[in-house]
């Protein structure tokens, strides 16, 4: 009996480094502001400097750096402008996802995310915020991926990457946070009850609030958080 061989695809080297750096900036280890050279980061990955450039232009084409003159990259930080206009974006595309997403959802889908929704309504440590952007990436990415538009999914988690970048500047479960769970909690209703324009503006109402808060952010940091 021939035994089929087991087709294995290779990730491009600067494809891996793009998806460490995207972590690290997303994750706040590589905070806006900070610097990446290309040298430090071939020696800090044991890579030549060829895949590195490669990522950082990935990265720039995210909008998630700048590139400068001198190999190097900074991680943005966006303006109070350029926050509403990437929420005005995710408003038009993750509503509509929301609404084709509504009769795609299946039992296994509400089923996960009640369990985020759990582990997230438990969390009430100031340190505790992992479970809460946990249940918002997972949701936003599991309608996305739901909406049956491979395209219109891919532009999703781009702009739901990109504004990450002010994510740290909201307080540690403050009332913004908690308010953004009572709002994805809304999402899911909806979802489950089949109204699909219920869904979309359910959607609409929790992207205009987090833009009112990462713009909030952005102007005066002091106003949403308690550091």
């Amino acid at each position: 009996m021939r035994i089929a061989s087991l087709m294995i695809e290779a990730v491009p080297l600067s494809s891996q480094v793009h998806r460490r750096l995207l972590e690290e900036i997303l994750s706040g280890r590589r905070p806006s502001g900070s610097v990446l050279r290309e040298t430090e980061l071939a020696s800090e990955l044991n890579v030549s400097r060829t895949p590195i450039r490669e990522a950082l232009r990935r990265l720039r084409a995210d909008g998630l750096v700048e590139l400068q003159a001198n190999r190097s990259a900074i991680v943005r930080s966006l303006t109070a402008e350029q926050i509403v206009h990437v929420y005005q974006v995710r408003e038009a595309l993750e509503g509509m996802a929301a609404e084709l997403a509504c009769p795609r959802l299946r039992a296994a889908d509400f089923a996960r995310l009640d369990k985020l929704a759990e582990a997230a309504g438990r969390a009430r440590s100031p340190l505790d915020v992992a479970p809460f952007h946990r249940f918002d990436a997972e949701l936003h990415r599991l309608i996305a991926e739901r909406s049956g538009n491979p395209v219109l999914a891919r532009e999703i988690t781009r702009f739901h990457d990109l504004v990450q970048l002010v994510r740290d500047r909201v307080g540690n479960l403050d009332d913004c946070l908690l308010a953004a769970y009572d709002e994805h909690l809304a999402i899911i209703e909806a979802l489950r009850s089949g109204n699909a324009l219920a869904a979309r503006q359910a959607m609409i109402e929790h992207i205009r609030h987090s833009c009112e808060t990462g713009r909030m952010c952005v102007q005066q940091p002091e106003a949403v958080s308690h550091d």
